[in-house]
């Protein structure tokens, strides 16, 4: 294993963890917008250590690692804003 990297076993169970946290919010969901915005960033958090973690992107060039985050984010915050537009269009 490479210096500064974290153990696969480590990432699986906090990926699992933050799964179980997602069902957990959409079960048990009282506010649904926003259940719908923190199961997004959960997701959007997982995706992004499936990237740095799993596909090796962590020992990249700094641009490249900030690339691949915000690309994640921004699509995140396009999904969200696109599911605001939605739930609060005027007819």
């Amino acid at each position: 294993m490479k210096p500064g990297a974290r153990s696969p076993l480590a990432i699986w169970i906090a990926l699992v963890a933050l799964t179980l946290i997602s069902v957990a919010i959409a079960e048990g969901a009282l506010l649904r917008s926003f259940s719908f915005v923190a199961i997004t960033f959960i997701a959007a958090a997982k995706s992004r250590m499936i990237i740095l973690d799993y596909m090796e992107a962590r020992n990249t060039p700094g641009r490249w690692r900030f690339l691949y985050t915000s690309w994640t984010y921004a699509v995140t915050a396009v999904i969200v804003a696109g599911h605001a537009a939605a739930l609060y269009a005027l007819p």
